[in-house]
């Protein structure tokens, strides 16, 4: 309970999840359902922070080239693309947004060349191309992996050696191109 201007106030932190049966249960008491008010509570973003990145390259490339890049530096035989409209595997890329995993929410309406990310759905991927950007796909958990091994060297140096910080030597993308 909160000091308020008109008497008290009652103010309730839940998770989402949780949301619905706290104003069932608040619901019991109409003075309390009467003035009730949900505010969603969010951290404030951090500049020059996100989980995506928007890259221009010091060189142009063709998308060809980027994409062999990428397989080479991900240690992938394969990797899905969808060229934009109007582009081919000749184009130059200028412009690449990144972002690890399911990067779709995070690249929505960003104008670049080419995405490269994790996973997209198919509506997603349509509307990147039908706005003239490439798409690249590497699969979820490919595109993540890369940085474990810079994660594990933070935080040994971070925990000065008294962590043991291991890295799988089993884990894989679960889906395949047979």
């Amino acid at each position: 309970m909160l000091p308020h201007s008109s008497g008290s106030r009652l103010s309730l932190n839940c998770p989402q999840k949780a949301l619905v049966e706290a104003v069932r249960i608040l619901s019991r008491t109409e003075e309390l359902y009467a003035s009730l008010e949900i505010t969603q509570l969010v951290k404030p973003p951090l500049p020059d922070t996100g989980m995506g990145r928007m890259c221009t390259l010091r060189e142009k490339a063709t998308t060809g080239t980027v994409i062999e890049r990428v397989k080479d530096h991900l240690k992938l035989a394969h990797v899905r693309v969808a060229l934009g409209t109007g582009r081919k595997l000749d184009s130059m890329v200028s412009t690449a947004a990144v972002c690890a995993g399911s990067g779709a929410s995070v690249l929505q309406g960003v104008k670049a060349d080419l995405f490269l990310t994790g996973e997209m759905s198919h509506h997603e991927v349509l509307d990147a191309v039908a706005a003239g950007t490439t798409v690249v796909l590497c699969e979820h958990s490919n595109t993540e992996r890369g940085f474990l091994t810079e994660l594990r060297d933070i935080l040994t140096q971070r925990f000065e050696g008294q962590l043991a910080v291991l890295l799988s030597t089993s884990d894989r993308e679960p889906l395949h191109v047979m």
